[in-house]
């Protein structure tokens, strides 16, 4: 871990020009205000690109507890994976007249005109962990500094390889936090002067579970000379799939890394030996909720409140070396053991 720590300068570095490269000039956004809603029960509805994944069952789970806790009323809308229905989404929530809308993992890039309706129609609508804050109409963006989840994984996969090893990448194009993640990790493999031997960019058609163990089989396969010897990727659906291919293949040489975490993936970094590590939310998902709330909470009460505002902590990297005892596993609400087995 010490050369983690010495080389961290690096990732620093990285996410500095990142910075400076997409900062642009532009005013400030509009304040967001509206009459306080009194003793009106407050409805919330929650949009899931895919409620299924373990990150987001974390987060609705807290969700649905906060808002119990106030007497407040909570819907789920699970697109499935059919994010071309996002827009249609939103404007439904709009028309229903929900008081706020939470969206989960999803930047608003192609719903925009829906966002900036919400927002003119004093609907706060809040992202998590998407980049939300980018957009006109978006109050704010709570979740990890996503170039930071990537970077780290990233410098922690150099770390394991050698000058002359190859790397293979993936990540999602059309959701822009995952290109947002791959620019930063592409930024950290060239500092470090490793070479990326393939790019991989799922499609938004098919299994993407199956599609990264078909791509990473494939990629591996034709690795005659077995150069490749690490995986980064954007997505833990990915990186988790892709640990298995490379293992089923006999490929244990091959670390991969992820970007998001859940209980599985904590679980298989433990038992495959090609898995190494992952950065995410699922860890922070607790404090994410907390912040949320707060947020409904002044602005239900009439106070006002700053637009696109970007909430943001810094990831954690949960890798083979840092995982908790045997017995525990990493949980939203931080390390859990079995009923028989007293927590630390």
């Amino acid at each position: 871990m010490n050369g983690i720590v010495k080389v961290g300068q690096k990732v620093l570095f990285v996410l500095i020009a990142l910075l400076f490269a997409t900062t642009t000039v532009f005013s400030a956004p509009p304040m967001f205000k509206i009459p306080p809603k009194g003793k009106k029960k407050i409805s919330i509805g929650v949009l899931d690109p895919n409620a299924s994944i373990e990150g987001s069952a974390y987060l609705n789970n807290l969700h649905a507890k906060s808002a119990k806790a106030k007497g407040w009323g909570l819907e789920y809308v699970d697109l499935k994976d059919n994010f071309a229905e996002a827009g249609n989404a939103v404007d439904n929530m709009i028309s229903a007249g929900y008081d706020g809308i939470i969206i989960h993992n999803l930047g608003p890039k192609t719903f925009d005109k829906q966002v900036k309706k919400a927002f003119d129609k004093g609907i706060p609508i809040i992202t998590t962990g998407a980049m939300g804050d980018q957009y006109p109409g978006v109050v704010a963006d709570i979740g990890p500094m996503q170039a930071g989840m990537a970077a780290l994984v990233a410098e922690f996969v150099c770390s394991k390889l050698q000058p002359a090893d190859k790397i293979v990448t993936m990540h999602i194009p059309a959701v822009e936090m995952t290109a947002v993640r791959e620019a930063a990790a592409k930024g950290v493999f060239q500092a470090y002067n490793r070479t990326i031997a393939r790019e991989l960019f799922y499609p938004l058609t098919g299994d993407p579970f199956q599609w990264a163990y078909d791509q990473t089989k494939n990629v591996l396969v034709g690795d005659s000379k077995k150069e490749i010897k690490g995986i980064w990727a954007a997505f833990e659906g990915f990186g988790v799939n892709a640990a298995r291919a490379a293992h089923d293949l006999g490929r244990d040489d091959v670390v991969v890394g992820t970007v998001d975490d859940d209980r599985n993936t904590m679980d298989q970094i433990a038992k495959l030996p090609t898995m190494w590590a992952a950065s995410g939310l699922a860890c922070m998902s607790k404090e994410i909720n907390v912040t949320l709330f707060e947020l409904f909470d002044k602005i239900f009460k009439g106070q006002q409140v700053e637009s696109q505002k970007g909430i943001t902590f810094w990831p954690r990297l949960v890798t083979k070396e840092n995982l908790p005892p045997k017995g525990y596993y990493v949980s939203g609400c931080g390390y859990k053991g079995p009923p028989d087995f007293a927590e630390k």
